[in-house]
This record gives C-alpha cells, sequence and structure tokens, in this order.
C-alpha cells in the first residue's frame, strides 16, 4: 500500500437514522490490493441521497454521497499509477458480463446495483467525508476519472449527474424537435443545456422564478410556470402537434399529465426523477393505447459515455460552474441539506467541502462568495 498523509480518523456526516446527519470522527477507511484512498475535496448533494434519510430507504448507519472529486492520497497494489493524481469517482461500474450488459443495460446489471465507495459503515457512496475509499472493482472497471489540471473542482463534482443526464437525452427520438423538460433545478438545467446543444427547440416549465431565468439564459425557447391550463400553454408553445417529447425531472403528477396530455400523437414522455421503488404514478393510459404515446424511464449513468462526459465538462461554452452555487464546510452538512431541500437565494447545486479552510482554494473566488459563514 502506498499512501501520503493519511491520519488514522477523520471526520463524516453519518446518517444514523431519523432526520439528522451529524458530523462524528470515524476511522479513515482501510484499503487493500486494487482499492485506492481518496481525500475528497468536495461533493455534491444528490436528491438521491436526500430521499434516502428522508425516506429512511437505506439502513443506518451510513455516510452518504456521491458526486465527488479529490486527490489519490492511497493506493494498493497494482493502482499505484493513480497515487497523487486528481480524481473524479462514480460509485457505481457494471460486471460487463451479464445478459443485461449486453444487452446494454448497465444500471440494472446487479454488479452495478453494489455501492463499490464508501467511507465506513455499509457501503453508501462516503463523499460526505475527508477520505473515502474506491474498492477495486471500480477502479478497474474505469470508474476514476483523471481531472485535468485546467478543470475546477467545482465542475468536476458535476461528471456523475451529467452521465445520467447524457443517458436520458439518448432515449429520446432520433429525430429531433420540440422538447418540454419539467423542472429546472440542476438537473433540469442540465438537460436543458445539452437538449440546446444537441439541436432540440426546448421548452421549460418551472415554478422559481430565478431559475426560470437561467433557463431563459441557457437556450430554452420558451419558459412556463407549472399549473391552471398548462396542457394548453405547451401545445400553444409547439404548434401545430404539440411537443415531441418531454423529460420529467420533477415527481409532481399534475404536471407531468398536463404535459403528456399536450404532447404530439406517438410523442415520447422520459421519467427521470421517479428513482424510488414503489412509487406510484397515475396517467391517462387512452394517451397511450389510443394516441400511442410512449413512456419510457432512465435512470443512473452509462459507461458508455464517460468519455464524452469529460470532454462536455470541458466545454468553456457552456457554463459548468455557475451550477454549483452554494458551498458549505462539511461541519455544516445540516444547512447544506436544508437548502439543497428547499432551494432559495438562487441556489442551485449545493456541495461540502471536507476541509473547511480550503473551500477558497478549491472553489475561487465564487466558492468564497458562496461558502455559508
Amino acid at each position: 500500500m502506498s499512501e501520503r498523509r493519511v491520519p488514522v480518523t477523520m471526520r463524516a456526516a453519518v446518517w444514523a437514522g431519523g432526520s439528522q446527519v451529524k458530523v462524528e470522527t470515524v476511522p479513515v477507511p482501510k484499503t487493500g490490493s486494487g482499492e485506492l484512498l481518496v481525500q475528497v475535496e468536495a461533493c455534491g448533494l444528490c436528491p438521491t441521497d436526500i430521499k434516502k434519510i428522508d425516506m429512511s430507504l437505506a439502513e443506518p448507519p451510513i455516510i452518504l454521497g456521491h458526486e465527488m472529486a479529490g486527490v489519490v492520497v492511497g493506493a494498493g497494489k497494482g493502482a499505484e499509477e493513480f497515487l497523487d493524481k486528481r480524481v473524479a469517482v462514480y460509485h457505481h461500474m457494471p460486471c460487463l458480463q451479464c445478459r443485461l450488459c449486453e444487452l446494454g443495460r448497465y444500471s440494472q446489471c446487479a454488479g452495478y446495483k453494489k455501492t463499490g465507495t464508501t467511507a465506513g459503515f455499509s457501503p453508501a457512496g462516503g463523499g460526505w467525508a475527508e477520505y473515502v475509499k474506491v474498492s477495486s472493482w471500480i477502479v478497474t472497471g474505469g470508474g476514476v476519472v483523471e481531472i485535468p489540471q485546467c478543470l475546477p473542482v467545482k465542475v468536476a463534482i458535476l461528471m456523475e449527474p451529467l452521465n445520467t443526464c447524457l443517458k436520458c437525452l439518448e432515449v429520446l427520438p432520433s429525430a429531433k424537435g420540440r422538447i418540454v423538460i419539467l423542472g429546472q433545478g440542476p438537473v433540469g438545467l442540465m438537460l436543458t443545456a445539452l437538449a440546446r446543444r444537441d439541436g432540440w427547440e426546448v421548452v421549460t416549465v418551472e415554478p422559481l422564478p430565478d431559475r426560470r431565468e437561467i433557463s431563459s439564459r441557457l437556450g430554452a425557447k420558451t419558459v412556463l410556470r407549472p399549473g391552471k391550463g398548462l396542457t394548453e400553454r405547451l401545445r400553444q408553445a409547439a404548434e401545430p402537434l404539440g411537443p415531441d417529447a418531454a423529460i420529467a425531472a420533477t415527481e409532481s403528477e399534475e404536471t407531468i399529465n398536463a404535459t403528456l396530455r399536450a404532447l404530439r400523437p406517438g410523442g415520447t414522455l422520459v421519467l427521470f426523477a421517479h428513482t424510488r421503488p414503489g412509487q406510484e404514478l397515475t396517467i391517462d393510459a387512452g394517451q397511450i393505447g389510443v394516441l400511442e404515446k410512449q413512456v419510457v424511464g432512465s435512470y443512473s449513468s452509462s459507461i458508455e459515455l464517460n468519455s464524452r462526459v469529460m470532454e462536455i465538462l470541458l466545454d468553456e461554452s457552456l457554463p459548468w460552474e455557475e451550477f454549483v452555487t452554494h458551498v458549505f464546510p462539511l461541519s455544516e452538512i445540516s444547512g447544506a441539506l436544508a437548502l439543497a431541500k428547499n432551494p432559495g437565494g438562487g441556489s442551485l447545486k449545493v456541495a461540502v467541502a471536507p476541509n473547511p479552510d480550503n473551500v477558497t482554494e478549491v472553489f475561487g473566488k465564487s466558492g468564497e462568495t458562496n461558502k455559508h459563514d
């Protein structure tokens, strides 16, 4: 095992059940052959992790967080090439050997469903900690991506969510037309930027005024509020037939149904935000059976898109640095979670930086501006 200046204990945000996440002192994970130890510089707060806390969808105690980037400070035998490199890390990797992988359904692979990064307890991501261990199959499977020196860490932590957005766009019809994107949170705005980049005419639906303004800046041709008359307003925005496709980056049943009714015959609705098993959605089946509209799902990332993700993050024509608006020290994880769940003050992606003295160094002036004091 090769390593650099690694302590015995570290600080980590531990969810032990209930509604609270508390910062505790825990052992730094031990690494073995083929594994890496990454000193976390920053980690985003993903809605999927927040759901696990709010809905008790995991078995505590666990340390969550999977949108992470940092520096490799420990490397087991066979993985020494990564030592001292700046990396972003995926927490899932498919086996590439099963029937589902053969079909390209990587996120449904049994191996993919195992979490391969941990800061202690049962593997659950681990990015809300000072150090995280990366399992050997993540390393050999291509889940550790070196960050170019020119790429800021606040952009690098968008790697995994951006991959999921690219994958979502791949299930859309090949003939690009008019698309509706429901919800303009961080992921919805990513989808807007990427769809516009791919040649779609974008219509967005969002309740918050500041996010509607950003949506327009990112290229949405029409930006609407949800609510009364949405179906007709969407049809008017995509005359004469209605939109060709829609992506639901929101769980609002009312908004989803209004959009489904607005789609042209044969249009496609992608469910992107529904990530909880057992979650029910009531829709008008006649829209599907009679009008031949399609409802499909898109979940998580695809290993086939890893190289494209880095290329897009390096595309300076897209304002990726603006997506991470608030950076909290790890010690203030409760405030970070509160803001992520109840956006305000122009917030988009919220992140934590385990070393509070390093926030400005890692995030530059915007990190200093948005740091929670």
